[in-house]
């Protein structure tokens, strides 16, 4: 969970904060989950920041960053794979990084490139958008936010509202486009017999490319 606040110190810097928790797999039809917090970072924006947007880039990519180190080092200690799942409450980070628009300001395409890089490729697993008060690095940030949800999360180890939203990519368009694109590309297996497809169901869409199309298989 990434946050930052722009331009809210004392000398008009933005501040950037990360909460990362090591939780239960998600759950159909559950809004809360179950996690540990294992990192936590409060640190002033070095970089020059230009609008809010930016500020949130940082903090999300710097986030993600950390993400991955942890993700290693718990594959190291106990030989599982975790899932990486991005909760912020910059809703335009989430809406921009499922579309094809380039951003308007120029400060942001570079990063805005990066987090499409990652979410695409299927580094980032799960993207989604989350109230301020369930975003528990908003108290890092700002003196005004209270820490109340995040001390009551660390103690009862409930995360609230996390995964309100569908998954990132049951939400992308254009499913048909990739079911073609499986069917002409993947030779290994028949395409009948392919249902899931970065750990998103695809069959239905797969069965219509497959009766629409000349080809034999």
């Amino acid at each position: 969970m990434p946050d930052a606040s722009y331009r809210n110190n004392e000398d008009k810097s933005s501040q950037r904060a990360l909460c990362i928790f090591l939780a239960k797999e998600r759950r159909k039809d559950h809004t809360d989950t179950k996690g540990s917090l294992i990192d936590y970072e409060s640190h002033k924006i070095t970089q020059a920041t230009m609008s809010t947007t930016v500020a949130e880039l940082y903090s999300l990519m710097k986030c993600f960053g950390n993400c991955l180190y942890l993700k290693g080092l718990w594959a190291d200690c106990s030989g599982q794979q975790s899932a990486i799942h991005m909760r912020t409450d910059a809703n335009n980070l989430v809406t921009t990084a499922r579309t094809t628009h380039q951003p308007e300001q120029k400060e942001t395409i570079h990063l805005i490139q990066m987090l499409r890089k990652e979410s695409n490729s299927g580094a980032i697993d799960d993207l989604a958008h989350v109230v301020s008060a369930d975003c528990l690095s908003d108290s890092l940030t700002k003196h005004s936010a209270k820490a109340d949800a995040l001390i009551k999360s660390v103690e009862t180890g409930i995360l609230r509202g996390v995964d309100s939203h569908p998954p990132f990519r049951s939400l992308l368009k254009h499913k048909a486009f990739l079911a073609v694109w499986l069917c002409n590309n993947i030779t290994i297996c028949n395409p009948f017999e392919i249902a899931c497809f970065m750990h998103e169901a695809i069959n239905q869409e797969t069965l219509i490319a497959v009766s629409s199309n000349s080809h034999q298989y």
